[in-house]
Order: structure tokens, then sequence, then C-alpha cells
């Protein structure tokens, strides 16, 4: 199909952008360069964790470390921030030990100068033993920095197999000030919304917690939602929304084939 063709799919179509003020633009401009038109409305805000001081251990111990998992990109910022912050370099992290999950995260570190040793597509456990299958974990020690409420599957899997597994958190999620202030009247005072989407598990949780108005809260379940992976779109299934679109790979760009690709099939 062309692009002709391919940018009248998105035309005029008014989609829902949730993710973090900070990394919302880059998606918002590829959804404008197809036709759509974004609505801002983020649902996470990431802030530094209540108390450094499990994370500067582990910094601190590092070169006891045989692998160090990332896997986000805000995991990526906040700990080599902290890790700079307390006159560290970043050659300090296991030179062959870094992993990386989605390809995301990975070109994080790569503009930092940091090299994944393994990069995994998916998050789950079974993700990260699949990119380790030529590599015994069980007495290898993992660090795992990551947000304050996250899923236990990876770590408890790493666990099973027997490893050592330390989880520290450098970042935490808030819902956005400014958008507890509107997000109510965005789903009711008439706002065109086509289509939802989400990027992660928070940025659902985080959305339908504020809604308040029965009003609100039933049009935010009956309109199209795409999500990014089996994960985000599990939790927003669970909390009753229409997830029509699922993107198989862990990027903005995925998702918004997907969207098209159902677009198509509905035209």
């Amino acid at each position: 199909m062309s692009r002709k063709t391919s940018d009248r799919v998105l035309n005029g179509k008014h989609i829902l952008v949730t993710r973090p003020e900070n990394q919302a633009e880059s998606f918002a401009s590829r959804l404008r360069r197809e036709g759509a038109v974004p609505v801002l409305l983020p649902t996470i805000a990431t802030i530094a964790p209540d108390s450094w001081e499990a994370v500067d251990l582990a910094i601190d111990s590092l070169a006891g470390y045989d692998w160090v998992i990332f896997t986000s990109v805000n995991g990526v910022r906040f700990f080599c921030r902290r890790l700079e912050e307390l006159g560290h370099s970043l050659s300090r992290l296991p030179r062959h030990g870094i992993i990386s999950v989605g390809p995301k995260t990975a070109a994080a570190l790569k503009k930092l100068g940091v090299e994944s040793s393994i990069t995994a597509e998916k998050f789950q456990g079974e993700g990260i033993l699949e990119a380790l299958a030529d590599t015994d974990v069980a007495g290898r020690r993992f660090l795992l920095p990551r947000a304050l409420k996250a899923r236990e599957i990876l770590p408890e899997t790493l666990r099973r197999h027997g490893a050592a597994v330390d989880v520290v958190t450098v970042y935490q999620t808030i819902f956005p000030p400014a958008s507890a202030a509107k997000v109510n009247k965005l789903f009711t005072n008439g706002q065109k919304l086509d289509i939802l989407t989400f990027t992660s598990s928070s940025s659902v949780s985080n959305l339908v917690e504020h809604l308040q108005e029965p009003q609100a809260i039933g049009r935010l379940r009956r309109l199209p939602t795409a999500c990014i992976g089996p994960i985000t779109a599990a939790t927003a299934r669970r909390l009753g929304l229409n997830v029509q679109i699922e993107a198989g790979r862990y990027t903005v760009e995925d998702l918004i084939e997907a969207i098209k690709e159902w677009l198509k099939g509905r035209s």
C-alpha cells in the first residue's frame, strides 16, 4: 500500500496520547505526520524515589554483579544519572553484562556510550531467559533497577533458576497534577476522541483511578483502545477498557502501524 493511501487511514483521527510529557512529543509528531490529531493527556510523571539508599548501596557494589537488567528508558535515565551524581563513571557497569528489554532501552544506553550485551524483545521472565539461553544463570548476581511498582515475574523467574537478584527502585510514577485538573472534563466535554493509546500498565491504571464521573468512565470503556504489548493490554482489559489493538513490539512505531492495520480492516 502506498504512503499516500497509508496517510489517509489515520487522517483526521483524534488519538489520545497518555505518555509522560517528556516522551509524548515524539509519539505525537509521528501521529501528525500520518495525518492524525494527537490529544495529549499525560497520565504518568516520573520522579525520583523517596530514598536513594538501596540504589547507592547497589552502585557501591557494582563490581559484584554479573548482569544489570534495564527494562525501560526511565530505568536507564534515573540509574545512570544517579551513578554520575555519586561521581562514578558509566564504565563501572559490567562491560559484558548489560541486558536491555526492548530496542528503545538499548538505544537509550547506547546514547550514553553503553553497549547492551543482550537485547530481549519480551519483558516477561521467560523472554529474559530466552535471551540468556546460552548462559547458566544459577549462582549469578543480577541487579534490576526499575520503577517502584512493577511486576515481580522477572526477578522471581530468575530466582527460580538459581540466580541472586537485587531489585532497586530508581524512579516512581505519579499522576501529573495538570492532568488531574482536566481529566474528567476531557471525557465529558465533547472532545472528539477516536482511539485511546497506552504504552504501559501504569498509564492505564492511573487514568482509570482518576476518572470519577460515571459519564467519563463509560466513555473511556467504549472507545477503541490500543496498547503496546500483552502486559499493558491485559491491564487495560482487566480495568474494563475496549482493547481492540495490540502492538507486538514495544515501540510507538509498531503501535502506530497496528492502529493503521486495524483501521484498514474496518474500512
